[in-house]
This record gives structure tokens, sequence and C-alpha cells, in this order.
């Protein structure tokens, strides 16, 4: 029974990926409303204030919020097609095209869309599985124990959010940043040196993605479930001839 229990833990967990990476994927499709956190964290002021600081490209503080949206639409779609497109990115200056990112942003935004690809493998196959173990444990007409489950579920949640808290979600977000890029290639940027990060009030527009991304997913997560009991209610009820 132990080993079933555990059986549909992970496959409980696999389903609560799943739905992060569903969440995420519905982000990704809408560009990360960047239009709604523009107004949100304020960031055309922020512009306003670091564009003209910027010691090797001006220019961005001169455009409007449909121009900025545009550039970050442009630097998703990018990074979301194996990085093409990122050294074509441009706006107006004056009547003259200007290159949005330096070689250095070009670099750490391949490496994002690098990253992107893997997490989409790792995602599809964690679906894969998901539904295979699931189909497993339903064949054998096992079934969870709900009360257990989701305090195991919100015990690892628990213990995860709280130690992200603690150590503090910045420092969590930079130490993964070391942890994943090539320890050659820069992946901090001051306001005053990149255009990528002042348009996009880096880190503070992440915060408010990744809420977005943990939102749906567990939106998608309780569809899951919900999905999930009809079937075993389904499969337990007794068939007629």
């Amino acid at each position: 029974m132990k080993k079933t229990q555990g059986l549909w833990f992970l496959a409980l967990m696999g389903g609560f990926i799943t739905s992060l990476a569903l969440g995420w994927l519905l982000q990704a499709k809408q560009n990360y409303s960047y239009g709604f956190w523009y107004d949100w964290y304020d960031i055309g002021a922020h512009i306003e204030r670091f564009g003209p600081q910027n010691r090797f490209i001006t220019g961005l503080e001169l455009l409007d919020k449909t121009a900025h949206v545009q550039l970050f639409d442009a630097i998703s779609m990018a990074v979301h097609q194996q990085g093409n497109g990122l050294a074509d990115i441009h706006f107006d200056r004056a009547g003259q095209p200007v290159a949005l990112l330096r070689q250095a942003e070009i670099i750490h935004l391949q490496d994002v869309a690098n990253l992107i690809d893997v997490l989409h493998r790792s995602a599809l196959v964690i679906a894969i599985v998901t539904v295979l173990l699931l189909a497993g444990l339903l064949w054998r007409r096992t079934a969870p124990r709900w009360k257990q489950q989701l305090f195991w579920l919100l015990g690892l949640l628990a213990v995860t959010a709280g130690g992200v808290l603690m150590i503090g979600p910045k420092a969590v977000f930079y130490q993964l940043h070391v942890w994943i890029f090539p320890d050659n290639h820069q992946w901090f940027f001051y306001y005053q040196e990149s255009l990528m990060s002042t348009l996009m009030k880096a880190p503070v527009l992440f915060g408010g993605i990744a809420l977005a991304i943990i939102g749906g997913g567990l939106l998608f997560f309780t569809l899951f479930v919900l999905l999930l009991r009809s079937v075993l209610r389904f499969r337990a009820e007794p068939q007629g001839a």
C-alpha cells in the first residue's frame, strides 16, 4: 500500500509539474502579459530614469509604451524560437534603426533560448511519464488517499516556498543563474549598461511573471485533480449489464 501511495504521489507531482508547464506556455503565448506588468510596475517611469543613463545605446526613453511592448514581445518570441532574430531587434531613433541588444545580451538571451528548449523537452517527458503512470495505476484499480496525498504535496510546497522566502527570492533567482548559465557568459547587467534589463526592470518583472505562471499552474492542477477524481468515481461505480 505504501508503494502504491508513493506511485500516486509521483503521478500527482508529475501532474503538478505538467500543470506549471501549461501555465508557463499560456503566459508565453501572451508574451508574458508585458503590457499589464508595464503599468503595474510603472516600467515607463523606470525607462525614463535609466534609459538616458545607458553608456552604450540611448533613445529607449524616447519611445512610448506601444514601442516598448513591441520590443519586449520581439525578445519573447525570439527566445521561444531558438534565439532566431535576437540580433535583428531594432528601435527607431530619429529615423534611424538602432539595435536594442549588445553582443553580451544576445549571448545571454541565446542561453535563455537554449534553456527554454531543454525545459520544453523535459516537460514533455514528464507529461508522458505521468500519463503512463496514471494509466498503470488506474488499470490496477488503485486510488490515492487524498488527505495523505494533500498533506505530502502541501508539505513539499510549503518547505520549498519557506526555503525560498528564508533565503530571499532575489538571492535564489541569482543563484539559479550561477548554476544554470555558463561561467564565461554574462547574465547580470546593470541598468546603465543594458537596455534589455531596463526594458524588463529586471528582476522585478520576473516576480510578477512567476506569480502568473504559478497561478495558471494551480488552476490547471485543480482541473487535473477534478478530472482524475471523476474518473476514479466512474470506475468505482458498478456498471450495468
